[in-house]
């Protein structure tokens, strides 16, 4: 790509990179290290987290299209703004409570206001793209979310061990409600939808798209998967004897390996298609996510880590342009919102199994477990046609 291509790319993304980058920094001070926190410091039981986990899971697969369709009729920006509102709110909720059920709705109401602000956003920038350059100009603002996450989850280590939780989730309601500045003053954003386009439904995608249900059907293996490993990323570094300090190191290199390489697979998908990318992505999560879970000394997992983030760059570029070719001049918030409703409701269960398999398991049969069923979505997204 040209100079002038990727600048044309990066104006595209404009205020919403921004606020993305704040939103990124706002969750991931806390999410990598909310396992341990419910596990080690709370000294929850593994059912408790899976049910704390699932909350927060349907809460944002549920708000998905929902948020996709007020979006396309009634502009991006008043969902995403709700959105922080709501993260804003829960995180406060979050950082003066330790019961489990008061946990359980502040999840449930972060996660309404996370799904409907990445579904807005996302949406934003893939309409910005246009089908041709989707995965450039998705990529540029998702690298800002990245970037945000990348400091957030280096931020939430030192800060959760230097001033305790509640601090934490104070600090990550405070940013949320700052990134609502540069969404209220994001350009072109439109709300343009007629009553046909707003009334499709998951039902009419999945029967008559068939590319739209591969997809579907490959993701939610994919996201069972992942769900059920992620909240034992930061329990498999506790264990190794690493501080909540370590902890955040490792996530923040997980996440600056993804910024470094997530605009190079835009490109990539840009050019060649998401499709390829998409299934070599499910294919080299399975190697990477054992790797880690193997991991036995902080340089390892450190290595381990630069591993994942490679491989994870990979996918939201690669669905999104996927989708941009699926909606066909349909509105791209409703086709968004249902992909992720679908993927996220199906493989909400992933953490609740996880939960229960920690009471018999070692953590590297939950990493085994999540990645076989995570290869079973390859044989679906084959599947689809480019």
């Amino acid at each position: 790509m040209s100079t002038e291509s990727f600048t044309s790319a990066l104006s595209a993304a404009g205020f919403s990179t921004i606020a993305y980058f704040l939103v990124g920094c706002s969750v991931w001070l806390w999410y990598p290290l909310f396992g341990k926190y419910l596990i080690k410091d709370l000294m929850l039981s593994g059912e408790t987290l899976g049910i704390i986990m699932t909350a927060y899971n349907l809460s944002f697969a549920i708000s998905a299209l929902p948020a996709g369709r007020l979006s396309d009729r009634f502009g991006r920006r008043r969902v995403m703004t709700l959105g922080l509102i709501l993260m804003g709110l829960s995180a406060i909720i979050m950082a003066y409570t330790k019961d489990p059920i008061i946990l359980s709705i502040a999840c449930l109401i972060y996660g309404t206001g996370y799904g409907s602000f990445i579904v807005a956003v996302t949406a934003y920038t893939v309409e910005k793209g246009g089908v041709k350059r989707t995965g450039t100009v998705y990529g540029v603002a998702l690298s800002g979310g990245l970037l945000g996450n990348v400091i957030g989850s280096f931020m939430g280590g030192s800060v959760k061990q230097l001033f305790g939780s509640e601090a934490l989730f104070l600090l990550s309601s405070l940013i949320s409600f700052s990134a609502i500045i540069p969404t209220i003053i994001l350009k072109g954003d439109k709300s343009k939808t007629s009553s046909e386009e707003s009334s499709l439904s998951v039902k009419t995608l999945l029967v008559k798209d068939r590319n739209f249900r591969y997809l579907s059907i490959g993701l939610i293996f994919h996201a069972m998967g992942y769900f059920m490993l992620f909240p034992f990323i930061s329990v498999h570094a506790s264990d190794l004897g690493l501080s909540d300090y370590g902890i955040g190191i490792v996530n923040s290199t997980w996440i600056l390996s993804m910024v470094f390489t997530t605009v190079f697979w835009g490109i990539l998908i840009d050019k060649f298609g998401g499709r390829e990318i998409l299934i070599w992505h499910l294919i080299t999560s399975f190697p990477s996510w054992i790797i880690y879970v193997y991991s036995w000394d902080f340089a390892i997992i450190i290595l381990s880590a630069v591993i994942m983030g490679i491989v994870s760059s990979m996918d939201m570029p690669a669905r999104r342009k996927l989708l941009a070719e699926i909606a066909k001049g349909r509105e791209v918030g409703a086709i968004i919102g249902s992909l992720d409703l679908v993927t996220n409701v199906v493989s909400i269960p992933g953490p609740m199994i996880a939960g229960i398999l920690y009471n018999y398991v070692k953590v590297s049969g939950i990493f085994w477990i999540g990645s076989l069923i995570n290869m079973i979505g390859v044989i679906f997204l084959l599947k689809v046609k480019s």
